[in-house]
């Protein structure tokens, strides 16, 4: 997992939290071409590390992803 990389997922969390989306770990997997455990792995990094915040989506039955409020 590069920096660069997760600077980009950051990113790409942030952006889509401007227009009202929250993210999941298939968004980054498809996006950045990324297997899905590696795409968790980083969302999960940024979330202890406070970067995001993460939530149980009960109707999609997946982690989502969001910036922090």
């Amino acid at each position: 997992m590069t920096q660069i990389l997760e600077e980009q997922i950051l990113e790409f969390v942030q952006n889509r939290h401007k227009k009202g989306e929250s993210t999941a770990s298939r968004h980054i997997h498809i996006r950045f071409d990324i297997e899905i455990n590696e795409a968790e792995e980083i969302l999960e990094n940024l979330a202890t590390n406070g970067k995001i915040s993460k939530s149980y989506d009960a109707e999609y039955q997946e982690n989502r992803y969001s910036q922090n409020q």
